[in-house]
């Protein structure tokens, strides 16, 4: 089980781009004592529930640094045969630290610092994982970097990583899960679907790295663009989505609602910001969904919008 984190933690993103963060994002400000302090003092600074572990710098020699874990100090005190306490009490904090910790640097990626937590003996695997500052020193529970790694897997599973929206697996679940809070209701669910008109040519032409700015770009305005309640996702390789919850309403006030949101984010999109060519700033084909009273179903509402989007399509192309 181990070794499968590691392996995950690893794949988790490109060195140095984890959107997991840096560990310095996880650090947090650790006790730094001396090496010759009495192991019965370090006690003392354990009584507060705060502290999970404790830095030693060595005091013949400052660039030797270890660490003091609660769980370390436990185990030291209790002794196997239940005498450690008092052998140790007087006996300096030196004796009882790991001086072989993992210390990585604050810039480093979480993803690469679970990796090398998880390749530690079972015996430290779980240690704090200690970071050096410019005047001083913070330390990160594995824990949190474990959690840390795990959010940025789900967040992976189902978030396009080029523009960070939903992906199309994540939208469409969306989308079934509003159907079912309004099935049986009059309350209506939209479904925009907006066309990237001409990547593929603009990949062509000027590289496909111009063409994921692009798109990026998009995401970026689209987010900013959504009317409270509604979200957005990436359901292919230059189509986006909308999706947005009406309230009860007959027909005709749907149709429009639904219109009107389709040209709000159209609106929204439509000329380029700044630092953009204008004949680079794509045009997008469009088309709205919305269900029925009553019966609201997530394939119909695709399956529709992208019929609706179909003859645009077609349409631009006769112009």
């Amino acid at each position: 089980m181990h070794d499968e984190i590691a392996r995950l933690a690893r794949h988790v993103a490109p060195r140095g781009a984890t959107r997991a963060g840096a560990i310095a994002d996880l650090a947090r400000p650790v006790l730094v004592v001396g090496s010759t302090l009495p192991v019965g003092e370090l006690e003392v600074m354990f009584r507060r529930p705060e502290v999970g572990s404790v830095a030693v710098q060595d005091d013949a020699d400052t660039t030797r640094t270890g660490i003091v874990t609660r769980a370390g100090l436990t185990a030291a005190l209790t002794g196997r045969l239940g005498y450690g306490r008092a052998v140790l009490e007087r006996r300096p904090t030196g004796a009882v630290a790991d001086w072989s910790p993992l210390v990585v640097g604050p810039g480093t990626p979480v993803a690469d610092v679970a990796g090398l937590a998880m390749s530690r003996t079972a015996v430290r695997r779980y240690d704090d994982v200690l970071v050096p500052g410019p005047t001083a020193w913070g330390a990160a529970s594995t824990a949190d970097v474990m959690r840390a790694v795990v959010a940025e897997l789900a967040d992976r599973s189902t978030h396009d990583p080029l523009t960070r929206l939903p992906g199309r697996a994540a939208t469409w679940y969306a989308l079934s899960r509003r159907c079912e809070l309004v099935r049986g209701g009059a309350t209506r669910v939209v479904l925009v679907l907006l066309d990237v008109r001409g990547l593929g040519g603009l990949n062509a032409e000027r590289g496909q790295d111009d063409g994921d700015a692009l798109l990026v770009e998009l995401a970026a305005r689209l987010r900013a663009a959504m009317p409270a309640g509604c979200e957005a996702g990436r359901v292919d390789g230059d189509g986006f989505a909308v999706l947005a919850t009406l309230p009860a309403m007959d027909d005709l006030r749907a149709a429009a609602s639904a219109e009107a949101l389709r040209r709000h984010v159209l609106a929204q999109l439509a000329d380029p910001p700044g630092g953009w060519d204008a004949v680079v700033w794509p045009a997008l084909h469009s088309a709205a969904a919305w269900s029925v009273a009553g019966a609201a179903d997530a394939d119909e509402l695709v399956a529709q919008a992208e019929r609706r989007l179909l003859r645009e399509r077609r349409a631009a192309v006769l112009v």
